[in-house]
């Protein structure tokens, strides 16, 4: 039986969800007419919500049209979180924050090598411990995280990373170095928490649901206190700060959200240490020429961001020509950590 284009305009939109209004379509083997059909928010929420295949992202898009016609800010700003990402200050719901993954480094003790060596969090010193804490926080968009459960395995670093690197250097001895520190994670791992985003709007939609009928909008009190309830965060203007000890991704700082001007020079003090392992008079009072103007900008009342780029770029240089195992991993830390605070505008 052939099917009319107005049937096929049906079908589609009963498909994607929108609400539909016919004034006929015709009687014949179809019956009667279908007039005014409605699909609402609400109720295209709970018809989707159970599909697996459904994109969680467009979920979370009527969600925050859901917030917009109920007025709730507290859903709004849910929905808008995680399709656009949380930032450093933003208070993450519980599912967001994990139990810090292993971490894997690379060693040199003496002329011996060792690659992807495994450690947990417990196994650093106590002060890098502490930099970096027992929580794992992740603030990518919900997008993102898909992308990285699709991945066996990803590694991570930060700048947070970098300081408990250095801090772990500190109590070596001579002749031993930890490098490349970063945290090694299973994309099973953020799998995980895409279901649980999906579970806590599943729980949300079957409150709403349960009082209110599927024709009409919950009122916004009922929408705050579910959102309150399983998201287990009460949204108004702007979201209140909290502090986590390692991120991921576009804001990778947590516990210790950037380094301070004080530990950008503790790391560049590692340099200096580092530099006795030159042998070359010469080429060592060259790098120490260079550390030296650089810490002297760091100490400056209002460092110049166009000076700490110049002079980092020249440490980098002088160090890769000067080359050695222990200068060149400590040299990296730095440039690392000095980077970033330049790109999050920390100088002027």
């Amino acid at each position: 039986m052939a099917v009319s284009g107005d049937l096929r305009q049906l079908w589609y939109a009963l498909r994607s969800g929108m609400s539909v209004v016919f004034s006929t379509l015709g009687k014949g083997d179809w019956g009667p007419g279908v007039t005014a059909m409605t699909d609402s928010l609400l109720a295209s929420l709970r018809n989707h919500m159970l599909d697996e295949n459904e994109p969680l992202a467009g979920l979370l898009r009527k969600c925050l049209m859901l917030g917009a016609e109920t007025g709730s800010n507290s859903l709004r700003q849910w929905a808008r979180k995680e399709l656009n990402g949380y930032s450093s200050d933003d208070k993450l719901p519980s599912y967001r924050k994990l139990p810090s993954p292993p971490l894997s480094a690379d060693t040199m003790s003496g002329n011996m090598w060792a690659k992807n060596m495994t450690y947990s969090v417990l196994q650093l010193p106590t002060k890098a411990r502490e930099v970096l804490g027992d929580e794992f926080p992740l603030y990518q968009p919900v997008e993102e995280l898909e992308q990285f459960s699709t991945q066996k395995s990803l590694s991570f670093t930060n700048n947070g990373l970098t300081y408990a690197q250095h801090l772990w250097n500190e109590g070596l001895g001579p002749f031993q170095q930890v490098m490349n520190l970063r945290f090694t994670a299973s994309g099973s791992m953020f799998a995980g928490v895409l279901g649980q985003i999906r579970t806590q709007l599943v729980d949300l939609i079957a409150d709403l649901t349960t009082n209110t009928p599927l024709e009409e909008l919950p009122r916004k009190e009922a929408v705050d206190a579910a959102v309150s309830t399983h998201i287990g965060v009460q949204y108004n203007t702007t979201i209140q700060s909290t502090s986590g000890p390692t991120a991921v991704g576009n804001n990778a700082t947590a516990k210790a959200e950037g380094l301070s001007v004080n530990d950008a020079i503790r790391l560049l003090d590692a340099v200096r240490d580092s530099t006795r392992e030159v042998t070359d008079e010469g080429a060592r009072a060259e790098i120490l020429g260079v550390l030296n103007d650089l810490q002297d900008e760091l100490r400056a009342t209002a460092p110049s961001t166009t000076e700490v780029v110049g002079k980092l770029s020249r440490l980098k240089e002088v160090a890769s020509r000067i080359g050695g195992a222990g200068l060149t991993a400590a040299v990296s830390g730095a440039v690392e950590g000095l980077t970033t605070m330049v790109m999050s505008g920390a100088f002027g």
